[in-house]
């Protein structure tokens, strides 16, 4: 029996950060047990899309797909 993982659900204002003099953007900091849980590291691209239900999906971009 494989074991279902519990969704990891923070607060907005724990991610996502405005920029300063930039009403259209904000910033979203990846919380660092996430990061590491990924085997992400500060450098490496990411895309981002949006699910259903207000979730957002992180993959990160392999070499041979950022040629894509």
């Amino acid at each position: 029996m494989t074991e279902e993982k519990k969704p990891i659900i923070y607060k907005v204002e724990d991610i996502f950060h405005d920029i300063e003099n930039d009403p259209d953007n904000v910033n979203m900091t990846i919380p660092p047990e996430i990061m590491e849980s990924q085997g992400w590291k500060e450098g490496d691209t990411l895309r981002i899309q949006y699910g259903d239900q207000g979730t957002i999906i992180i993959e990160k971009v392999e070499d041979n797909d950022k040629k894509e």
